[in-house]
């Protein structure tokens, strides 16, 4: 039997992919579905289970998707995570494949759509999308950057604190949140700051608007 976690604040959005997912078979296995609300759910889940597949929330309170991720590649490598997000290809997908997502899929997707992507990871395949494999080819071409949102630039960590200072909170927030110092967090904002050549707070929340960051 395989199993999958879903990973989704929405108590709805979790039943509804439960329900997709377990009217299926995959590799002629039967399916069976877990879910968590949290990413210390998630947590407890993983250290409990042996899962084939996690379906991971790019945006929850707290700890969300992109933060995650990484740490369920390093201790649980044989796990691999299909994103999911509200947010189109073009702002988080690249950046999610590079931490380690077998996928990236949108929630507009129809159910068809998952259902395929499930099966080819649970297969062992990486899914694209026709979105994200245009993305893809238009990097390789490119060979560079140039072209992308500024944002692209910035470290994981600069990016997450970004995210979380777009949202509205503090220095002093982010540090309990992150299990950062206060200077540390403070010294990344410094940085994202320069990178982005922004002149204040007003500018950063304006940015992330601007580029559906939040």
């Amino acid at each position: 039997m395989r199993r999958i976690l879903v990973v989704d604040d929405h108590a709805m959005v979790r039943k509804g992919l439960i329900s997709i997912l377990s009217l299926q078979q995959y590799c002629g296995q039967p399916l069976q579905c877990d879910e968590a609300g949290t990413a210390q759910e998630a947590l407890e889940q993983l250290g409990c289970h042996s899962y084939a597949l996690v379906l991971l929330d790019i945006s929850m309170p707290g700890q969300g998707g992109l933060e995650l991720l990484p740490v369920i590649r390093a201790q649980w490598p044989d796990t691999r995570v299909l994103m999911l997000s509200m947010f189109p290809e073009e702002q988080f997908a690249l950046r999610a494949l590079k931490l380690g997502a077998f996928g990236y899929l949108t929630k507009k997707e129809a159910a068809d759509e998952l259902v395929l992507a499930v099966e080819q990871i649970c297969a062992g395949k990486r899914y694209l999308s026709l979105q994200l494999s245009d993305l893809l080819i238009n990097q390789a071409l490119e060979g560079s950057d140039t072209g992308h949102p500024s944002h692209t630039s910035l470290s994981n960590r600069e990016f997450q604190i970004l995210r979380k200072l777009a949202e509205g909170k503090s220095l002093k927030a982010i540090a309990l949140e992150l299990d950062l110092s206060i200077k540390t967090v403070s010294t990344y904002k410094s940085r994202l700051f320069i990178k982005m050549g922004f002149a204040s707070d007003a500018d950063l929340i304006a940015y992330a608007n601007s580029n559906n960051l939040l």
